[in-house]
Order: structure tokens, then sequence, then C-alpha cells
């Protein structure tokens, strides 16, 4: 191993100096080996089993033993290091956890890096591999007694959570395969119909509150979690219809109106593919039913219809009506879009429930 002129790089000219096909077969060879680790951490994430744990000792063993193979020491000496980690793992000294499969991913995506750089230029940044082994080699040195989550946070934040090459350019780390807290999820999926009309801005948030205030006021006929679900989630269905529908200004056809119609099924059946929004996805359903009987997509009325679903229709319709759309070029105010709601009250709404949400109206008001 000869060191570049620069400090900051090094080279390799008797691994570069081998044929092709043994370098390309390294690159194949050390790809798996990652590929195999990501997969371990993937499932041990999930609960998997002690298998995976020396599945993933036997990968990085195996990345160790490429660059050994190919006399690529400085390597070598890195993966050594990342290796004693999971052998602590392996051995049952320490616990599995989170941060410490991010940081072994971070690890040997920055090695694979290295490694491309080297193939690709000839040379490699040497900072960046000293920062690397350092880090390793602090982590062993700082947990005499057990690994703690806190250690391979700080560990992940002195890498940054990215690494640069050596033109300067940032890149993100691995995405790791894992599941939002199922509100949390609801609100992207919310945010993203919200982003695709500019006349939605903040839609789906001001649904969720007045839908709150008026279960509230109404003494919770409703589960608050599953009407908070429904209130994000009810307009979802929306992003799978043609955006030339979607946007259109002017009359729909039947054919437009129907693919318009179907959201509410969409909706409805991405709630219950999360398993415990069984109310939230029937709230989904419903909520263009109308109190008369001629609403979609059931033609329910009165009671058949899911009190959330009723509460929900009030507080969409109004909203609706309070923000800007494409046929109208200023914001109704609260006063003649609750005068909307009442004139529709016993047709289109629950009368009883239109009462009280007068009195959630006049708090608003009352506060601006």
């Amino acid at each position: 191993m000869n060191t570049a002129n620069s400090v900051d790089t090094f080279t390799c000219p008797e691994f570069l100096a081998m044929e092709r096909s043994i370098i390309d077969d390294f690159v194949d060879c050390t790809r798996e080996a990652c590929e195999e680790a990501e997969t371990c951490v993937k499932a041990l994430d999930n609960d998997g089993g002690t298998a995976y744990i020396h599945r993933l000792f036997r990968a990085m063993h195996s990345l160790k033993g490429n660059c050994q193979m190919v006399g690529l020491a400085p390597f070598t000496h890195l993966l050594h290091k990342v290796e004693e980690i999971v052998a602590r793992v392996r051995a049952e000294q320490d616990p599995y956890f989170r941060e410490l499969g991010e940081f072994l991913l971070l690890a040997t995506d920055e090695v694979e890096d290295l490694l491309k750089d080297l193939i690709a230029n000839g040379r490699t940044s040497d900072a960046r591999r000293k920062k690397l082994y350092d880090i390793c080699d602090v982590l062993q040195q700082n947990s005499l007694g057990t690994f703690a989550p806190q250690q391979f946070k700080d560990a992940i934040a002195l890498l940054d959570g990215k690494v640069e090459d050596d033109n300067g350019v940032t890149k993100s780390p691995k995405v790791q395969l894992e599941l939002p807290d199922d509100l949390e999820l609801m609100r992207k999926l919310s945010l993203h119909i919200d982003n695709l009309s500019i006349y939605r801005k903040n839609r789906s948030e001001q649904v969720v509150q007045l839908t709150e205030l008026l279960n509230e006021t109404l003494g919770f006929p409703v589960d608050a979690a599953q009407l908070h679900a429904a209130s994000l989630m009810h307009d979802v269905g929306m992003s799978f219809i043609p955006h030339n529908i979607f946007n259109k200004e002017g009359q729909l056809s039947k054919e437009e109106v129907r693919k318009i119609q179907e959201h509410v099924v969409t909706g409805s059946q991405l709630l219950l593919r999360f398993g415990v929004w069984n109310d939230a996805a029937r709230m989904v359903l419903d909520h263009h039913e109308r109190f008369d009987g001629s609403g979609y997509p059931n033609g329910l009325a009165s009671e058949q219809i899911h009190p959330g679903a009723r509460i929900l229709s009030i507080v969409d319709t109004f909203c609706s009506v309070t923000n800007e759309r494409s046929d109208r070029s200023y914001k109704r105010s609260l006063l003649s879009a609750i005068s909307e709601i009442n004139a529709n009250s016993d047709s289109q709404f629950d009368p009883r429930m239109v009462e009280v949400f007068n009195e959630v109206v006049r708090k608003l008001i009352a506060k601006q």
C-alpha cells in the first residue's frame, strides 16, 4: 500500500494492477456481503432471531476477508473494527438494538463508497477511512461494560448520517426498512393530497381540528383516535384519480364523477389494510352519504350513516366552502360557510349535529 502525494488520499497499485476479472469478482463478492448485512439488519429490526446475528457476523467477516485476499490492508483493519462490534453481540456480551444496526449499515455503505472511489479513480480519501476507524475504536473503548443506544446515536451523528465524496457531493445514507406510527404515516399521505392542489393548503389539518372540536362538543359519540384517522385519510383516495379530472375546471362528465366517487372506497380500503382502523374505514366510506339517502356510495340515510361520517361530512363541506377554490377567487367567511351548512340541514347533514356545529363556529368567530 503506497500513500499518495496528498496526505488525505491513499492508493494501492498492487490491487489496481490485478486483472479486471479479479477486481470485478471482488466487487461482486463485496456487494453480496453488503446486501446480506442489510438483509440481516432489517430482519433484526423486526425482531429477527439470533440466526441473523450469526449471518450478520459472517457477512462482516466476508467483507474483511475479501479485502485481505486482494491486499487492501487499510480496509482490512477498518473492517476488523466493525466486525468486533458484531462479534460482541454474537457472543451475547451486548444486546442488539436499532441504533447499532443503523450504524453498521452506514459503516458498510461508507466502505463501499471508498472502494468504488478507489477503483474508479485510483485513489480515495484516507481521512474518511480514518474517521470511521476512529469512531469504531472509540465505541470499543467507551463500552467497557455493554453497548448503549446513545453511543451509537452519537457515532451516527459524528458521521452526520451522510458522507461526502471527494467532490464535496453529499450522499444520503441507506433508507431503513421500517414502518412509522400509523397516524404519522396517515398524516404524510394527507399532506400529499393537500399538496396536489393550491386550493387544499393545510386542508387535512383543518379537518382534523374541527372534527375533534365537534366530537368533543357532542360529548364524544365517536372514538377520538378513529375519527382522527378518518379525518386524515378521508380524501387520500383522491390522489389516485387522474390529475386531469382532479384539477378539472368546469362541469364533469358522468364517468369523471364516478371516478371521483371511487375515492371513498380507496381510502376506506387503505385504512382496512392498516388492520386496527375499521371504524375509521367506515367513516371514510360513508362521509359522502347524505342524511336524506341521496349520497354515495351506498345511498344510506339518517342513522344508517356512521356518526363519525356525519361529523366528517359537515366539517369537510365547511372546509371546502371556506377555502379558496378554482371557481372562487376569495375565501368565504365562517358565517357564509355555516349558513350554507344550515341550508342543507336535514337533507345533506344530520340536523342535530348541525345545531351543535353552529356552537363550534360561534366560538371560532368569537376567537377571530
